[in-house]
């Protein structure tokens, strides 16, 4: 590992352009990577000057992913990806700002004890459903033929028994995320009113019936807020349609301080019915690492990375 000036790992140039919050998120990975990681950073790179940004070496060392279980992580990622262009790599390993390594951080642990891991996600849904879960993949989506015929993912899905019977749990993890705006492709698919997004959206149960009988273009759930949100949601629903699952969960996981989606997942709840308010969760990290500090073993293997979620991620 190169060893840097001192002056190269305390960083005090912030990004004109963030948000408060942002700002806040931002100086928290900086002083992780100073404190916590004792590594420096590069004040001449323009993704690196804000000091939430790891060194090439200790991006390809893995240091963005929690070191009890970096093993693991990394053989799954390889696994998942076995080839990543510059940017991609970039941003799941160095980029300690953006949520891309979040989902390997939290949920590839919790595959240690899966037991502990079902009485976590019954707490999040509500009831106790879960009888076992079956696996935890990281970036998964179902056939997309059968689906949204487009690349809507989940950033982890949650695989369970229930009565013998199959469902899953698809989870969105945002960090300093807000909405974002259309591409091309995707805004013809949502105005187009025979697209599988439309289709869905009207026969799936989830949505008012002043949601789903107009078209969606004439909705809010088109607006770059709800987008999303509502695309993961309608995802997993046509899992339900199409007998891939008998039931499924959306779930959001943010930080509280996160304030755009403090006010909007809220918000997106009231186009739902009954059947979708019942289909559609969200969880704070803080909320989610207690969870899991309430049901995992208290052995250090557990502890310690329950620690280090709880350091490295609220702000």
């Amino acid at each position: 590992m190169r060893h840097l000036p001192t002056n190269n790992y305390h960083c005090e140039e912030t990004c004109k352009s963030d948000k408060p919050f942002k700002k806040a998120a931002r100086s928290k990975q900086s002083l992780f990577r100073e404190e916590y990681l004792k590594v420096g950073f590069d004040p001449s790179n323009r993704f690196g000057k804000y000091g939430a940004f790891l060194l090439p070496e200790d991006a390809d060392a893995g240091l963005n992913f929690y070191e009890g279980f970096r093993s693991d992580i990394l053989h799954l990622i390889r696994k998942r990806y076995p080839k990543l262009t510059t940017a991609q790599h970039a941003g799941l390993y160095a980029n300690m700002l953006r949520s891309e390594h979040i989902p390997w951080n939290v949920f590839v642990p919790m595959k240690a004890d899966l037991q502990a891991a079902a009485k976590v996600f019954n707490d999040i849904i509500g009831e106790p459903l879960i009888d076992v879960i079956t696996d935890i993949r990281i970036e998964w989506a179902p056939e997309k033929t059968k689906c949204l015929n487009d690349n809507t993912s989940f950033d982890a899905y949650i695989e369970f028994l229930h009565d013998g019977q199959l469902g899953g749990l698809g989870i969105e993890v945002k960090y300093t995320e807000e909405g974002y705006h259309f591409g091309g492709k995707e805004k013809r698919e949502v105005m187009d009113e025979k697209s599988q997004y439309a289709i869905i959206t009207r026969s799936c149960g989830l949505y008012k019936e002043e949601i789903a009988s107009k078209p969606i273009r004439e909705t809010s759930l088109c607006l770059n807020k709800f987008r999303q949100i509502w695309r993961n949601h309608i995802l997993g629903e046509s899992m339900v349609m199409n007998k891939m699952v008998e039931r499924f969960y959306s779930v959001t996981l943010y930080p509280c301080g996160n304030p755009h989606f403090t006010k909007v997942l809220p918000k997106y709840r009231e186009f739902l019915t009954d059947y979708g308010l019942s289909t559609f969760k969200f969880i704070t990290f803080e909320s989610l690492f207690d969870l899991l500090k309430v049901h995992y073993p208290k052995e250090s293997q557990f502890q310690n990375w329950i620690e280090y979620l709880q350091t490295r991620y609220p702000f």
